[in-house]
């Protein structure tokens, strides 16, 4: 009886595990090229063509059919969507892990005391270095703050900076911590899970040092959080409430 309450409880577990059908090869491929493209975008690289193309906004796809767009298309919050991100980042790679989806791996249901508590840590680990920028030159001068702006226009920032945050954050938490960890723990079990902070770290190399190993450090422990206990929720709302504090200390304390 011990026996077949053992084998059911590895049954159970190993349920829970990722399952991949594309090969590594080219599941690492896309997100290389998808991340390189994102980053010469950024840097607003003219060749072999203008990269800055890729951060078109909504009425962008009306401008380049050379015709007038509907009123609802010239909204300043759908704008901010970053239609790249949202598509490549997210939409592309939900459907392609649709048939195999572990849907646990988006459920506290499962979750532990200690879960909890180190989300906790972590957001007060988040907290701490946010209000540090103000202390640190280099973020700082990175960061500047909009104290000097009207608070009307503050709140205005603050939203139109969320809805941007939204359009692409859940597509960078699904692309590394389910798309690519999953084929990665496929192929590598045991050390797999080490190229997702090798990855964000990398894409990260174009912020100030202090910030990209910062972001190193969190990828770590977020991604080896998600292979212990096969579940990727506490890094995206690690991750959500950095950003959002981030949006507040700009508009309200930096």
């Amino acid at each position: 009886m011990k026996e077949c309450k053992k084998k059911e409880k590895t049954l159970s577990k190993k349920s829970t595990l990722p399952v991949s059908h594309f090969p590594f090869i080219i599941v690492i491929t896309y997100v290389a090229l998808i991340l390189g493209a994102d980053t010469l975008a950024a840097y607003k690289v003219s060749w072999p063509f203008n990269w800055s193309i890729l951060h078109c906004r909504l009425i962008f796809l009306w401008q380049f059919l050379d015709q007038s767009p509907p009123d609802w298309a010239k909204s300043v919050l759908l704008n901010r969507l970053d239609l790249f991100k949202l598509l490549f980042w997210f939409i592309l790679p939900f459907l392609i892990s649709l048939r195999t989806m572990k849907w646990s791996w988006f459920s506290p249901h499962k979750w532990k005391r200690n879960d909890w508590l180190f989300l906790g840590g972590l957001l007060v680990m988040e907290s701490i270095a946010i209000l540090s920028i103000k202390f640190i030159p280099t973020l700082h001068a990175s960061y500047p703050g909009l104290s000097y702006l009207p608070v009307e226009t503050r709140l205005t920032y603050s939203i139109v900076s969320l809805v941007w945050v939204l359009s692409w954050l859940p597509g960078w938490e699904f692309l590394h911590r389910y798309f690519l960890l999953h084929s990665a723990l496929k192929h590598f079990p045991r050390y797999g899970w080490l190229l997702i902070p090798l990855s964000e770290t990398l894409y990260h190399l174009q912020k100030d040092p202090i910030e990209a190993g910062g972001m190193a450090l969190f990828s770590v422990l977020l991604t080896w959080w998600s292979v212990k206990r096969h579940n990727m929720l506490l890094p995206f709302l690690a991750h959500l409430y950095v950003e959002i504090a981030l949006i507040v200390a700009l508009a309200f304390y930096l």
